[in-house]
């Protein structure tokens, strides 16, 4: 007699089951980038840390505002820093962030510089 195979778990049925917070967290998590200033800061670190002043220079936002952004993705665990001296250098920390953002960036950053030429 042949040994039945199990068929692997459905990950979609994972997330979308009764009493799963994956979708509250995955909605949360979306959150974070669903403003164009945050998406700004994420795509000019996807490469490379930089200062908060740097970062003010991409972004071209108030520093206020900035402040506010940085916060909510450093709190959010998408972002970390370190102090250099009276600097605070920022970067992506979350693998995960680092992903969606690459993707975001190549559909929609990657090449533009060329093509505006």
């Amino acid at each position: 007699m042949r040994a039945q195979a199990t068929l692997p778990i459905d990950p979609i049925a994972l997330f979308a089951e009764d009493g799963s917070d994956a979708p509250e967290r995955a909605a949360q998590f979306l959150k974070s980038f669903a403003h164009r200033d945050r998406l700004k800061i994420l795509c000019c670190l996807v490469e490379q840390e930089l200062s908060v002043a740097e970062i003010e220079s991409h972004v071209g936002t108030s520093q206020s505002a900035l402040s506010q952004h940085l916060g909510r993705l450093k709190d959010e665990g998408i972002l970390s820093s370190r102090r250099d001296g009276r600097q605070i250098i920022y970067r992506i920390s979350d693998p995960t962030a680092l992903s969606l953002i690459s993707v975001l960036y190549r559909r929609f950053c990657e090449g533009k510089v060329d093509r505006q030429r």
